[in-house]
């Protein structure tokens, strides 16, 4: 069915949207008996990752890995809202509005999240050899190997699919329409929005960073500031326990701008869910078919999957969101599906 004539039946249709598919789109000022959508979905988010919390401290591990079926380490709150939104406001028996929230819905949205979003663990533990970095008396950096006992604890996201849930839920021909239509990837800007990860900006910056690629990629901030944590394993200062970090944590001020250490595909752009499985809002580029980068803790990001940036754009801002003690990015390079040390591709 074309577009526009999906659009016109669906206005005519369901008049819950408010003559609009995007009543969804729900107001943000609290009334007398309602509560605004991003509270909502806030309040909801945390009862999430306290359950996965919960398995972090029921089993002591050293690495922590959060691996998600469909590789977004995030809820995906624009498809649970959009399943959400065609449950309740076309079921033509117990139909009701989705323009304010109550105590009522949000228990419904609240069923619609635990079906989209399961969640699954394994700990494991082996014996291996690492580099180690310390420092002498002297205050230098000392490399050696040792031999540790380390507890990899990985946590299961499965994000079951709108398709999926509507199978699930029986969804009629015509909700499967509203759902298409709610879905668009041209209302991604709307839905992340809405939940307060996006903000409009993007545009090139140079880089005065004295760290200078040696390959594709370029420094990700505007200048050099100063990396609070190295990827790898150390001698952690506090507990005097070796511990492992996936990957550079550079330390700069709230709003900095993030940029794209090279061109290529945005493949994640996570602007609906603050947690982001501990990366907070996060985006991930896809270059030239090797390597991949990550740019996690932002403030907000600019970008939405599946557009193609340029090296030096603006991607998003330096902020503390997800599992963060203080404005930083954490910058990570992946080659052929591996993390590595980003810092073994740039000088100084």
């Amino acid at each position: 069915m074309p577009r526009r004539r999906l659009f016109a039946r669906l206005t005519r249709g369901v008049g819950a949207f408010l003559a609009s598919p995007f009543g969804v789109f729900f107001s943000n000022e609290t009334t007398q008996d309602g509560m605004p959508m991003r509270q909502a979905t806030a309040d909801l988010n945390e009862e999430y990752y306290a359950r996965i919390g919960q398995i972090e401290q029921a089993n002591p591990h050293d690495i922590l890995e959060i691996e998600a079926s469909d590789g977004v380490s995030a809820i995906r709150w624009e498809d649970v809202l959009s399943v959400y939104a065609v449950k309740v406001t076309t079921d033509g028996v117990n139909g009701i509005d989705v323009v304010t929230m109550d105590e009522q819905k949000k228990e419904i949205l609240r069923g619609v999240m635990w079906d989209m979003n399961q969640i699954t663990y394994r700990s494991v533990t082996v014996k291996k050899e690492v580099e180690v970095v310390t420092e002498d008396e002297d205050g230098n950096e000392v490399v050696e190997m040792q031999e540790i006992e380390e507890t990899t604890l990985t946590i299961y996201l499965h994000h079951t699919t709108p398709e999926q849930m509507a199978a699930a839920y029986g969804f009629t021909e015509q909700q499967n329409e509203h759902l298409a239509l709610l879905r668009h990837e041209e209302y991604s800007v709307m839905w992340a929005s809405l939940l307060g990860g996006f903000t409009h900006g993007g545009g090139m910056i140079g880089s005065d960073a004295d760290w200078v690629g040696t390959g594709i990629f370029a420094w990700p901030l505007p200048q050099s500031f100063t990396i609070t944590s190295q990827f790898g394993y150390r001698t952690d200062p506090f507990t005097g326990e070796i511990s492992y970090h996936s990957g550079t944590d550079i330390a700069a001020p709230y709003g900095t701008p993030v940029l794209a250490a090279a061109g290529g595909t945005v493949t994640v752009a996570n602007a609906t869910d603050p947690w982001g499985g501990s990366y907070g809002y996060y985006v991930k580029i896809q270059h030239d078919g090797t390597f991949d980068t990550l740019y996690a803790h932002c403030s907000s990001i600019c970008v939405t999957p599946g557009q193609q940036v340029q090296q030096g754009e603006v991607i998003g801002y330096v902020g503390s969101t997800g599992n963060s003690t203080g404005n930083h990015l954490h910058f990570e390079v992946w080659e052929n599906g591996q993390r590595q040390n980003a810092m073994d591709y740039f000088d100084a």
